[in-house]
């Protein structure tokens, strides 16, 4: 009994006082460096394994960087033997100059909600110099192409919508046609082809270059799977977009020459252009140049 009444009396202490938790602060206080110095060696021993761990890695990226960087400037040095021969057999065929394309990077802004609609709205516009119809890729192939230019932003028009077609062509065979949005973001549809198309699941799908709007040889997509359907006369091939479609943010749109053909044709003698007057003042002093010459 005397036990039992002087646990009571200690436990009614305790719970007014605190006594016991007063006392396992003090000695957490004095048995705490006891415990950083007994677990001071495996914390040592673990962060020195990362850091050695996180220097091979380092070591193992920067070399796979520097030979990545190798390979880049032997192709760029292959593509600039390229384009030297492509320049000298322009000269031979008298051929124009090709356009030079600019890139402008663009960020997206947000998504329209409208299930029945695939576009999505950029932070630039006019006044970054932008214009309808100009095409927009991220880094895997073509994204769709610009359909509402605003001062300070602008809608893109993705190539899975359903009121979009692409003309595009087969990278295996060169076959020609158009694929058209279907609505979904993981998939383009290519109709109207014939039953004994050459066409095979894997087959890459680039722009052809028709239309003047996307330049050629951009990839757009993958065919996924060829129906030919019995008593019907055309075949259909599903393809798989190249672009992150759903997932893309950071996009790009191209610029190129073509876009100064848009522009209004003003009258002759305002843009630089001969006048017809002076054409005909310049050929008179010719022609007296000539018969001068020819007195002589």
């Amino acid at each position: 009994m005397v036990y039992i009444l002087l646990s009571v009396t200690l436990m009614g202490l305790d719970y007014r006082g605190r006594y016991v938790e007063q006392a396992r602060q003090a000695m957490g206080l004095l048995v705490e460096p006891v415990l950083l110095i007994i677990e001071a060696p495996y914390a040592l021993s673990i962060r020195a394994l990362e850091q050695f761990r996180d220097r091979h890695q380092l070591q193992s990226e920067r070399d796979e960087f520097e030979r990545l960087l190798r390979e880049s400037r032997a192709r760029l040095l292959l593509l600039q033997e390229i384009e030297r021969e492509n320049a000298q057999l322009r000269d031979l065929l008298g051929a124009s100059e090709a356009l030079a394309v600019d890139f402008q990077p663009v960020e997206l802004r947000h998504l329209d909600l409208n299930p029945y609609s695939h576009r999505v709205m950029i932070g630039h516009g006019r006044q970054h110099g932008l214009q309808a119809g100009q095409p927009v890729i991220d880094a895997q192939g073509v994204m769709g192409q610009l359909d509402e230019v605003r001062l300070r932003s602008a809608t893109v028009v993705l190539i899975s919508d359903p009121d979009h077609a692409l003309p595009v062509k087969v990278a295996r065979t060169g076959l020609r046609t158009i694929a058209y949005g279907s609505g979904r973001s993981d998939e383009l549809r290519l109709t109207d082809l014939p039953m004994n198309v050459d066409l095979e699941p894997g087959d890459q799908l680039l722009t052809s270059g028709l239309g003047g709007r996307f330049p050629p040889g951009l990839p757009v997509a993958m065919v996924s799977e060829i129906n030919r359907p019995a008593g019907q006369a055309f075949a259909l091939a599903l393809a798989r977009p190249a672009a992150e479609l759903a997932g893309a943010r950071h996009l790009l749109v191209l610029r190129s020459g073509l876009d100064l053909l848009e522009g209004p044709i003003e009258p002759a003698g305002e843009q630089g252009l001969p006048d017809p007057n002076e054409q005909a003042g310049q050929a008179s002093a010719t022609s007296d140049s000539t018969e001068q010459e020819e007195d002589e």
